[in-house]
């Protein structure tokens, strides 16, 4: 089974079938658009609780825009936050300074294509002072976690500060974090206009600086299809060829590759067409018999 499955992946990647990552950096939501790269780090806030004759600290981890670092390898296994966690959350229990972990889970984010959304309220072109981050968890007994940061805009406020714990209820953790990387971008006064889309009449006169650019965009766009569909076909004719002489010719090694005597004389080929070519345009090629 695992030349079907190199072959499945290679074809996959090759045809760009991936899912696209967050962009921490152009975020949107209710049409405009946020810059939270600032924020892009992982942070912690821990909670202590005393618990007679034990301690006990709940640990978050959190990173709004990628999926926590992996821990040290001095941290046990069993110890450390799930892969591809977004948010996650361990229990510690301290007994005479004696350490033991009873719960660790990811509070956002399972698998590699998890992704966050992003949601908030805006009337007209008025930019929204606040906005939820949304992702979820993985699923305990009956509940299924989930992660709810709300974003309010704050100016007056550091990136480096931290989030605030709101609750955490039946599996749903609630965060609030008040920052300047929360404010929509769109204003001259703070970025000379970058994140909100152009109105009809900033289309308007874009389209007369470049002379009507939208015809120029479709004839770009025409050329890249054409250019990705050739791609694409090649790469499959390539992929289907090399399963079909390794899995029914049983062929190894440069005799999977299919065709191989067409692409060894393909270079000269090549040679003779251009030297063809050259001597038309320049007038040396002409007609007749030539000399033996």
């Amino acid at each position: 089974m695992r030349p079907y499955r190199a072959l499945a992946v290679l074809v996959s990647t090759a045809l760009g079938f991936t899912s696209a990552a967050f962009d921490c950096k152009k975020a949107q939501a209710a049409g405009f658009e946020f810059d939270l790269s600032p924020l892009a780090r992982d942070v912690y806030l821990v909670h202590n609780q005393t618990t007679h004759p034990t301690m006990t600290s709940t640990k978050y981890a959190i990173n709004p825009c990628a999926p926590l670092k992996a821990e040290p390898d001095s941290v046990p296994k069993i110890d450390r936050c799930p892969e591809n966690a977004w948010v996650c959350r361990s229990v510690t229990n301290y007994k005479e300074d004696k350490p033991r972990v009873t719960e660790v889970n990811a509070v956002a984010g399972i698998s590699k294509s998890d992704q966050p959304t992003l949601q908030a309220t805006a009337s007209g072109s008025e930019k929204p002072k606040e906005f939820l981050w949304k992702m979820t968890g993985v699923p305990v007994d009956s509940d299924k976690w989930a992660t709810e940061i709300k974003f309010i805009c704050n100016k007056s406020a550091k990136n480096d500060d931290l989030p605030k714990l709101v609750a955490f209820k039946d599996g749903l953790l609630e965060l609030e974090w008040s920052v300047p990387a929360a404010c929509a971008l769109g204003d001259s006064d703070d970025d000379n206009g970058k994140g909100k889309a152009p109105k009809d009449d900033d289309k308007d006169k874009n389209k007369n600086k470049d002379g009507g650019g939208k015809s120029n965009e479709s004839s770009g766009g025409f050329f890249s299809t054409v250019f990705t569909l050739l791609a694409s076909g090649f790469i499959l004719y390539f992929v289907l060829g090399v399963m079909y002489r390794y899995l029914v010719v049983r062929a190894s090694g440069l005799d999977l590759i299919p065709n191989r005597s067409f692409w060894r004389e393909f270079p000269y080929l090549c040679a003779d067409f251009a030297q063809h070519i050259w001597e038309t345009v320049s007038g040396r090629r002409r007609g007749g018999y030539s000399v033996v």
